[in-house]
C-alpha cells in the first residue's frame, strides 16, 4: 500500500459518537444503545481508570477503589445482577509505631497509640476542625448556613486544618490521608473536598451510602457494559480533533488502518480535562478556563494476592489501614467485602497505595524498585505474611481523582452545559468526584442527547411534540 493511499481519510456517518470508554462514556453509550452510536477509546481496553486484576475468588482494584453512592451506578449493578459485597461493619485503622488502632474510636486512637501529648493535641485540633465542618456538607443545598460553610471551604486551602499545629506526626498523618484518599497534598486542594473525604470516608465510612465492592471488582460492570456494546466500542482509536457547528460534529481519529473522520449529529466527550482541552481546540474561553481549573490526584498502586491460612488476620475487619511513614500511605483490603462471619477462607487481596508527592517521587523509580519497596514495607507491617505473598502487581496513575485549588470550583457550572451538539461527561461534573458520579454524568449526557435527537426527529417529520416529551 502506498503512503498516499494509507493516509487517505476514511469517512463515516453516525448519529452519536462517544469519546472515551471509561465509566462515564460506557454509561452514556449504554443509554443510547438503541441509537446509532460508536465509542472511541485511545487505550487497548475499555474501563479507563477502572482496572481490576482477578485471581481465583479474589480480586484487586488497581484503579478506582470503591463503588459508592446511589443512582445509575448501583442501578446498573443490580440490573446486570452483579453481587455487591457489603462493607458494613468494616472500619479504617491507623498503624503507627507498630500498633494498629481503629480510627472510628477517637478515644482509642488518642490513648492507645504511641504518641506524645503534643501529637495528641495536634491530632485533636486537626480532627475537631474537620468534624466541625462535616455536618454542613451533609445538609441540604437549600440550607443557607450550609451553603455559606461550603463556599468558605471552597475558598480556603485544605491545610487550614494544620494551622498552629506543631506536631510533626499530625502533619505527616494529614499528608498521608490526603495522599491516600485524594492523591494530592493538602496545600494543593480546596478544603471542601478534603473535609468530606477525611470526615466521612475516613472516620466513618458507613455514612457513605452503598460503599461496597462489586463481586469480581469494579471492572465487572465496565466489562459487561463494553461487551453489551460489542464492536461499537473501538479500542486503540485516539481522537485528535472534535469540531462542531450548530448542525453537527466532526470527529477525527486514527485506528490501525489510518485516519478516520466521523460526521455525527451529536457527540459526548467523556475524557479527562487535559485531554478534552487538547482535542477541542475551539473551546470557548470560559470552558477552557473551567477545564484548566481541574487538577488530578496521582497514585502508585501495588496489589498483592496473599496465601495466609483460614485463621483470622489483623486486617480482616478493616477496609483500609493508614500507614504514614512508609513507602505507601495505605493498604486497602479487597477481601473485606467477603469476610462476613463463619469460616474464614484462606488467602486475600491487598492493594498498597501512595498518592500525591509520594507518588511523584515514586514515578522516578523503576517498576522493580517500587515493587521491592512496597513488598518490604508490607512484610514489615505484617511479618506474618512472610512467604505468603505473590509478586506485586504495579500500576502508575498520573491522573485519577479530580480536585480543585481554592476558588477553582466556582467555574464548574460551565462544564455542566453542552456546547451545542457536544455534551460533556465525567466525574468532575459533580461536587465530590467518585465512580458513581462518573456513571451519573454519563447517563445524564446520554439522556440529554437522546432527548435532543427525538426533538430533532419530531421537527424534521413535522410531528408536534407532546407536553410530556423531553426537552433539550
Amino acid at each position: 500500500m502506498t503512503t498516499a493511499r494509507k493516509d487517505k481519510i476514511r469517512e463515516e456517518t453516525h448519529e452519536v459518537v462517544v469519546i472515551g470508554a471509561g465509566m462515564a462514556g460506557l454509561m452514556a453509550a449504554t443509554t443510547l444503545a438503541e441509537r446509532d452510536v460508536v465509542v472511541l477509546e485511545a487505550a487497548d481496553r475499555a474501563g479507563g481508570r477502572v482496572d481490576t486484576v482477578r485471581r481465583g475468588e479474589y480480586w484487586i482494584n488497581v484503579g478506582t477503589q470503591f463503588t459508592e453512592g446511589t443512582g445509575p451506578l448501583i442501578d446498573a449493578l443490580h440490573r446486570h445482577q452483579v453481587p455487591l459485597g457489603t462493607l458494613e461493619g468494616k472500619s479504617v485503622a491507623l498503624n503507627i509505631g507498630g500498633k494498629q488502632v481503629d480510627t472510628s474510636n477517637p478515644f482509642s486512637l488518642m490513648l492507645r497509640s504511641r504518641m506524645t501529648w503534643r501529637d495528641r493535641f495536634g491530632l485533636a485540633l486537626v480532627g475537631s476542625r474537620i468534624l466541625a465542618n462535616v455536618p454542613f456538607l451533609e445538609m441540604s443545598e437549600d440550607n443557607r448556613w450550609a451553603n455559606r460553610v461550603r463556599a468558605k471551604l471552597d475558598r480556603r486551602r485544605a491545610d487550614f486544618v494544620l494551622r498552629g499545629v506543631s506536631s510533626e506526626l499530625a502533619h505527616e498523618m494529614v499528608r498521608s490521608w490526603s495522599g491516600q484518599w485524594m492523591g494530592c497534598e493538602p496545600e494543593e486542594t480546596a478544603a471542601r473536598q478534603f473535609v468530606f473525604s477525611m470526615g466521612i470516608l475516613l472516620t466513618d465510612p458507613e455514612k457513605v451510602p452503598n460503599l461496597t465492592l462489586p463481586q469480581g471488582g469494579n471492572q465487572t460492570l465496565t466489562d459487561i457494559l463494553a461487551a453489551d456494546l460489542g464492536d461499537r466500542v473501538r479500542l486503540g482509536s485516539p481522537v485528535s480533533s472534535v469540531q462542531w457547528t450548530d448542525d453537527g460534529v466532526v470527529v477525527d481519529y486514527r485506528d490501525a488502518d489510518g485516519p478516520v473522520r466521523i460526521r455525527a449529529d451529536r457527540a459526548i466527550v467523556a475524557v479527562p480535562a487535559d485531554i478534552a482541552v487538547r482535542i477541542m481546540p475551539d473551546l470557548p474561553t470560559e470552558y477552557r478556563t473551567a477545564f484548566e481549573a481541574i487538577r488530578y490526584g496521582r497514585y502508585v498502586v501495588v496489589g498483592f494476592f496473599t496465601h495466609e491460612d483460614g485463621e483470622p488476620q489483623r486486617w480482616d475487619d478493616y477496609l483500609a489501614v493508614s500507614t504514614p511513614g512508609r513507602a505507601f500511605q495505605a493498604v486497602f483490603n479487597h477481601a473485606a467485602a467477603v469476610r462476613r462471619g463463619g469460616v474464614r477462607k484462606p488467602g486475600g487481596a491487598l492493594a498498597c497505595f501512595a498518592g500525591g508527592a509520594e507518588a511523584d517521587r515514586l514515578f522516578e523509580l523503576s517498576d522493580e524498585e517500587i515493587v521491592a519497596r512496597f513488598t518490604a514495607d508490607l512484610l514489615d507491617l505484617y511479618p506474618e505474611l512472610a512467604g505468603k505473598v505473590d509478586p506485586g502487581i504495579l500500576r502508575r496513575h498520573p491522573r485519577v481523582v479530580p480536585f480543585w485549588a481554592p476558588g477553582g470550583r466556582a467555574c464548574l457550572d460551565t462544564l455542566r452545559q453542552s456546547l451545542g451538539p457536544v455534551h460533556l461527561a465525567g466525574d468532575y461534573q459533580l461536587d465530590v468526584p467518585s465512580l458513581a458520579d462518573a456513571a451519573a454524568s454519563g447517563e445524564r449526557a446520554g439522556q440529554l442527547v437522546l432527548a435532543s435527537l427525538e426533538e430533532r426527529g419530531a421537527e424534521l417529520s413535522g410531528t408536534p411534540r407532546g407536553p410530556s416529551s423531553p426537552g433539550r
